[in-house]
């Protein structure tokens, strides 16, 4: 008889509801408006199955543009992947992963508060805080 492996990480719920997926990218855009004008032009989301993948678009030092949300990049953007979020069925609890550029891959990740789970406004600004200067 096989062991059952357990995990701490929980899985995700997918897909995700499309309402979801407009309150995450509504509530990314103001956390983004509000705290990384300046840093960001455009807010990357992508979703697959259970899963809400975050990149951005930097903005030019010293360029004051309001961020918007997209799907896709123009020739010549070059998108700076930040995270990825695991739906955990609510709109307010996400699994975290951190995107490491050494391997291209995402890791499980703690936030700031040292939890595996997070808001998607604390995922987002652990993320941006190593990958964007702010």
């Amino acid at each position: 008889m096989r062991k059952q492996r357990r995990t701490w990480v929980l899985r995700p719920k997918g897909p995700i509801p499309k309402g979801v997926r407009e309150e995450l990218a509504a509530r990314l855009l103001r956390h983004v408006t509000k705290r990384w004008t300046g840093h960001v032009r455009k807010l990357l989301l992508r979703f697959h199955g259970g899963y809400a993948y975050v990149a951005v678009v930097e903005a030019a030092r010293g360029e004051k543009v309001q961020p918007q949300v997209c799907r896709y990049v123009e020739e010549g953007e070059v998108p700076l992947h930040l995270c990825r979020l695991g739906y955990l069925a609510s709109v307010d609890r996400w699994a975290y992963a951190f995107f490491k550029y050494s391997d291209e891959c995402y890791m499980s990740s703690a936030v700031a508060s040292g939890s595996f789970q997070a808001m998607p406004e604390q995922a987002f600004d652990c993320a941006a805080g190593v990958y964007l200067h702010g």
